[in-house]
C-alpha cells in the first residue's frame, strides 16, 4: 500500500477522517500544554480540507532532531490502530510524539478483521451464563464505543443490519430477548432496535437464505444492528490525523534496539533502520510505549531478554465469495457452528466476506489460511444457505493474527481477555496490548 509515500494525496481525507480525534480531547484527564500550539489550533488544522501532511523526510527529521538533552515525550513501536491511535491521543494533548511502524500502516492485524463495529454479542452471553463482568464491561464499552467511531467517521463507518436465523420457537425467543437485552446496554449509542421477521420476510431481505435444510425449517429471524468498517482507511485515516496534529509518524522504519541510560539502565529511546533508505538514526523519548500487536513479545525481548510471554496468538481467517452470497445491505450471523464458534456473513466492497475462526497460530509476518479452516468456513454456512456453496467460489482469503492478552502479572492463563491490558513491565517501556478494534480509543486514552 506505500501508505506513507502517498500522504500527500490523502491529505484532505485525513482532515475529514480526522474526526476520530474529537471525543478523545473532549475532556482530556491531563492538563493540555501549549507546546505543540492550542487545542483550538490543532482542531483547526486537522478540520481543514487543504491541509498538507508532512513529507516522509520532514517525519524522519523529526525523530532524528531528538536529543538526550531535547527528547520527545513519547516514542510509539507499531502502526496499528493502537499504535495510531495513542499517536493521535497524545499529540492533540500537546505532547511531542514520535511513532515509528517496521512495514505499512495497517499492514497486519489491523487490515484483517472482519470490518465489524460490534459490542460482541456472544460477549454478553458468555457474561451472562459465566456470570463474567469482565465480558459485559467489554460489552458495555464497545458498544459505546461503536456509536462514537461510527459518528466520527461516517464515510468509513455504517450501520449494518445482521440477520439471525432460527430454527425454533425456542431459539427465537431466546435470541429475541438475547439481542433485546444488547439494544437495552447500548443505551443512547443504539443505532437501530432489534425486530423479529417471519420466515417468508427474512427470504425476501435475504434470498439466498434457505427455509429448509438438514430436518429443519426455518421459524423466523431477528435482525440487529452493528456498524460496518473499512478498517485500513480508518488506521490510515488516524495516522494522517496524528501527523496533522503535529506528530511524526514513519513507516516502514523499524526499532534495531533500545537506547538505554548509563547509570539506571531504564530506557530512553531507540535505535531505529529506515527500510527504505538504509539509515540508521536514534530517537530520544522520555517514555517508549510498545504498540506492537502481536510482535510486542518480540520488542519486550529487546529490552529484557527473560520477559515473560503475554501474547496468546489466535488465527481469524476470512475469505471473500461472490456478491450474490449476500444481498447489499443485510449480513447474516450464523449464531452457533458445530464446534460452538459465530461465523459472520457481510456484504463487503461488492462482494461477501466470510468468517472468522478462532484457533491457536504461530506469530508469523505474512500469516497464511489454512485449507482446513477456509473448508470449515464454507461448511458453516453452507447448512443455512439455499445455493451451492463451493470450494472454487472463494476469490480470496486471509488471516489475521489477534494479540490476546494475557496480564503478564498473572498466575494462570485464565485471565486472557479480549479487553486491552496496559503495562509497564520495564522502566521506560509501556506495553499495550490485547483489545479489539472497537475499542481502540479506550486502550489509547
Amino acid at each position: 500500500m506505500a501508505a506513507f509515500i502517498r500522504l500527500r494525496r490523502l491529505g484532505a481525507v485525513a482532515a475529514v477522517a480526522g474526526g476520530s480525534y474529537f471525543t478523545i480531547v473532549s475532556n482530556p484527564p491531563i492538563a493540555f500544554s501549549d507546546r505543540g500550539g492550542t487545542l483550538t489550533d490543532i482542531k483547526q488544522k486537522i478540520a481543514d480540507p487543504f491541509a498538507i501532511v508532512p513529507s516522509r523526510a520532514v517525519q524522519e527529521s523529526a525523530l532524528i532532531g531528538s536529543s538526550a538533552a531535547n527528547p520527545l515525550d513519547i516514542l510509539v513501536v507499531g502502526g496499528g490502530a493502537t499504535g495510531c491511535g495513542v499517536a493521535l491521543d497524545a499529540a492533540t494533548r500537546g505532547l511531542r510524539v514520535g511513532l515509528v511502524e517496521r512495514e505499512d500502516f495497517a499492514s497486519g492485524t489491523s487490515s484483517r478483521s472482519t470490518k465489524l463495529i460490534h459490542g460482541g454479542v456472544r460477549y454478553l452471553e458468555k457474561a451472562f451464563f459465566n456470570l463474567d463482568y469482565g465480558q459485559l464491561k467489554l460489552v458495555f464499552h464497545a458498544l459505546a464505543e461503536r456509536k462514537q467511531l461510527i459518528d466520527n467517521a461516517p464515510h468509513l463507518c455504517h450501520a449494518l443490519p445482521c440477520m439471525t436465523p432460527c430454527f425454533s420457537w425456542f431459539e427465537l425467543v431466546y435470541y429475541w430477548a438475547g439481542l433485546k437485552v444488547y439494544d437495552l446496554i447500548a443505551g443512547r449509542g443504539l443505532l437501530h432496535l432489534s425486530r423479529y421477521y417471519s420466515a417468508q420476510e427474512s427470504v425476501e431481505l435475504f434470498p439466498t437464505l434457505a427455509r429448509k435444510g438438514k430436518d429443519r425449517s426455518l421459524t423466523g429471524t431477528v435482525v440487529y444492528y452493528d456498524g460496518q468498517m473499512n478498517d485500513s482507511r480508518v488506521n490510515v485515516a488516524l495516522a494522517c490525523t496524528a501527523a496533522l496534529a503535529g506528530a511524526a509518524v514513519l513507516n516502514h522504519a523499524e526499532v534495531v534496539s533500545f537506547l538505554r541510560d548509563e547509570g539506571t539502565g531504564r530506557i530512553i529511546g531507540a535505535r531505529i533502520r529506515n527500510q527504505l533508505s538504509g539509515n540508521v538514526f536514534d530517537t530520544y523519548a522520555k517514555v517508549v510505549v510498545n504498540a506492537a500487536g502481536p510482535f510486542c513479545d518480540s520488542v519486550r525481548k529487546m529490552a529484557d531478554k527473560e520477559a515473560k510471554q503475554m501474547i496468546c496468538p489466535s488465527s481469524g481467517v476470512h475469505i471473500v465469495l461472490p456478491d450474490y452470497y449476500s444481498p447489499e445491505g443485510m449480513g447474516l450471523i450464523v449464531p452457533k457452528t458445530k464446534d460452538g464458534r459465530v461465523i459472520f456473513m457481510l456484504p463487503w466492497l461488492g462482494c461477501t466476506v466470510a468468517g472468522t475462526t478462532d484457533s491457536n497460530t504461530d506469530i508469523t509476518m505474512l500469516p497464511e489460511p489454512h485449507e482446513d479452516e477456509i473448508e470449515f468456513i464454507l461448511d458453516a454456512i453452507s447448512d443455512y444457505l439455499n445455493v451451492k456453496v463451493r470450494r472454487t467460489d472463494v476469490l480470496s482469503a486471509w488471516s489475521g493474527i489477534r494479540p490476546l492478552a494475557l496480564d503478564p502479572r498473572a498466575k494462570s492463563t485464565e485471565s486472557t481477555s479480549r479487553d486491552h491490558i496496559v503495562c509497564e513491565d520495564f522502566p521506560g517501556l509501556v506495553t499495550i496490548t490485547g483489545g479489539k478494534w472497537t475499542t481502540y480509543r479506550r486502550g489509547c486514552s
